[in-house]
């Protein structure tokens, strides 16, 4: 019997169930990745993948295996490689968002149609779905209650194969042989990686399964000792920066688990060390479970009555916000490392998210369209949980009437300016106190020859009158 493995986001060999059990129940087995231009991400999004189906096909070859790599429109490429390939039975792991469950209807679709077994497989979750409701059944709309049924149902979390016998069932695999049409990078992403801002982004990363496994280690050895404290502070390098790794699946959030846990049992790490990281692995986890039970949030709010909110549409205020010239400069520090790394410091995240929707605002849904663009790490659950949250409509959101106030987190996360000067050159040589808001030190901008407007832009909008305004906007929609 053949088997085809469909490979969405798990670009991983080791501890992936769903190769492990088609090797387990089949004769041969196809690997694959469908690439369809119209069922993508984001720009950003795609150099990473691209790079990663790279690292996965050579890191294959240590196997004798290989990866098809399959690009078109998906439902006629799957349709066509089932008949030609007379394939029995399909495997996959389900993910949650666009453009992965349209994908996945489709595939069930065609497996239908060809009368071919289709199985999911829920390995890129803790605990499945399912397995975490409340007494009521019902999933969990906030966070720490969902946190504690986890806490109290960790024990239910599939073990991963043992790797001695799991590279044994991989000798088997790749025993077809590869059409010369399939061997290549699909070439949609292969122009991407001729694209100079491509280059740009990537050279501060590196991709694969051993990049993301001695990234964990490295965090786990210099930086989880001081996570909890250092981790709102975008100058330090205190996160684990394994955001994107654990989007493309090239390192199992299971298999961190796992490991973390050895390491504790084995004296290497200390539990109450560990535990304020594993808690943000479960609110990754959170964001899965939102999404997978609560799909229309994706471009509805979930609290339907911020379908009444009067938002402004103003483009040049969200193409100044995009490029990082907003005048507020841990805003402007946040829009431009992005643009030059792909990623964002999550504290800096939620700060730009709360300026772009509560002081200039602008709907959530350009925000989140902007970062599915320009993330490596584009998580469509984390991305849409994260801006509903600050935007205030979604589930366990932010309180409507809390703003952040950019100023205020600057100098409590970023007291002497480190992060600002690194990503706002222009303002490096102002004091301590000036970096934070030049507009109020006007003098020191003058004799440091900063001119405001010229130099470096004056504010988009005053802070205390657009918070106002906007709990105005929403103290309207309440009554209405």
């Amino acid at each position: 019997m053949t088997t085809l493995v469909w490979l969405q986001r798990e670009l991983r060999v080791e501890n992936a169930p769903v190769i492990e059990q088609a090797l387990k129940h089949s004769d041969k087995v196809i690997l694959a990745y469908f690439h369809d231009t119209k069922k993508v991400i984001g720009d950003a999004n795609n150099a990473w993948l691209a790079k990663s189906l790279l690292n996965l096909k050579e890191h294959l070859k240590a196997y004798q295996a290989d990866l098809w790599m399959i690009e078109g429109d998906f439902e006629a490429q799957l349709t066509q490689l089932i008949k030609e390939q007379n394939i029995k039975h399909v495997y996959y792991s389900y993910q949650v968002g666009s453009p992965f469950v349209d994908m996945q209807q489709t595939a069930l679709e065609v497996c239908k149609q060809c009368k071919v077994a289709l199985t999911p497989f829920y390995s890129e979750f803790l605990l499945e779905p399912e397995l975490m409701m409340n007494k009521q059944q019902k999933p969990y709309l906030v966070y720490t209650p969902f946190y504690k049924n986890f806490l109290s149902k960790q024990y239910q979390i599939q073990p991963i194969v043992e790797q001695s016998d799991y590279e044994k069932l991989l000798s088997k695999a790749g025993l077809i042989d590869l059409p010369n049409t399939f061997a290549e990078l699909p070439k949609s992403l292969a122009q991407i990686l001729e694209q100079p801002w491509a280059n740009k982004i990537m050279v501060h990363w590196q991709v694969g399964e051993q990049a993301a496994w001695q990234t964990l280690q490295q965090f786990l050895a210099d930086d989880l000792q001081d996570y909890a404290v250092d981790r709102d502070f975008p100058a330090y390098s205190a996160t684990s920066k394994l955001s994107s790794y654990l989007h493309f699946g090239e390192i199992s959030i299971r298999a961190i688990y796992f490991y973390v846990q050895t390491e504790i049992e084995q004296g290497r790490l200390k539990a109450d060390i560990a535990q304020p990281w594993l808690r943000q692995l479960v609110w990754k986890e959170f964001a899965r479970h939102l999404l997978h039970w609560f799909p229309k949030t994706e471009t509805k709010p979930f609290q339907e009555k911020y379908l009444s909110m009067q938002w402004d549409k103003n483009a040049n205020l969200l193409a100044l916000w995009q490029q990082g010239q907003t005048g507020i400069p841990i805003i402007d520090a946040g829009m431009r490392e992005l643009w030059e790394t792909g990623i964002m410091h999550n504290r800096v995240r939620m700060l730009v998210a709360s300026f772009l929707t509560k002081n200039l605002n602008q709907h959530w849904l350009l925000g989140k369209q902007w970062f599915d663009d320009t993330l490596l790490d584009a998580d469509p659950a984390n991305n849409v949980m994260g801006w509903q949250w600050v935007a205030g409509c979604g589930v366990d959101a932010a309180p409507y009437y809390r703003l952040f106030n950019p100023v205020t987190q600057s100098v409590k996360f970023d007291k002497n300016g480190d992060y600002l000067r690194r990503w706002l050159p222009e303002l490096k040589m102002l004091s301590v106190k000036a970096i934070h808001e030049p507009w109020a030190f006007k003098q020191e901008c003058e004799i440091k020859g900063i001119v405001l407007g010229r130099n470096y832009p004056k504010p988009l909008v005053d802070l205390k009158q657009s918070r106002e305004e906007h709990l105005a906007r929403v103290s309207k929609m309440k009554v209405s």
